[in-house]
């Protein structure tokens, strides 16, 4: 396994699960299917599947309200905001019918 130079600035449980013999997925996409009891993400890589995580309810809002405020602090202290993968769809697809239209 390859090792993962980890910053100083690092909290001390990130550098630790940087460097463990655990998966380390990276994901540009994602489905959300609603359970009767939980919520399952089906995380995507170039539109295949590479890994599923199940949440309960309680932790997938929290999930969904750290990782919001996580950007909303970003975009505040950066002045940039970030795009949403469906604001970005938006986007080619205005540009695409413009070209189209030419």
């Amino acid at each position: 396994m390859q090792k993962i130079e980890v910053s100083a600035d690092l909290r001390p449980e990130v550098k630790e699960a940087m460097v463990a013999d655990i998966p380390h997925i990276y994901s540009n996409g994602f489905t959300i299917v609603l359970g009767t009891g939980d919520v399952n993400i089906i995380l995507k890589r170039m539109g295949e599947n590479v890994a599923t995580l199940n949440l309960s309810y309680t932790l997938a809002k929290t999930l969904s309200e750290k990782l919001g405020g996580t950007i909303k602090f970003l975009e505040n202290k950066t002045g940039n905001a970030i795009m949403t993968t469906d604001d970005v769809e938006k986007f080619l697809t205005k540009e695409n019918s413009k070209n189209t239209k030419k």
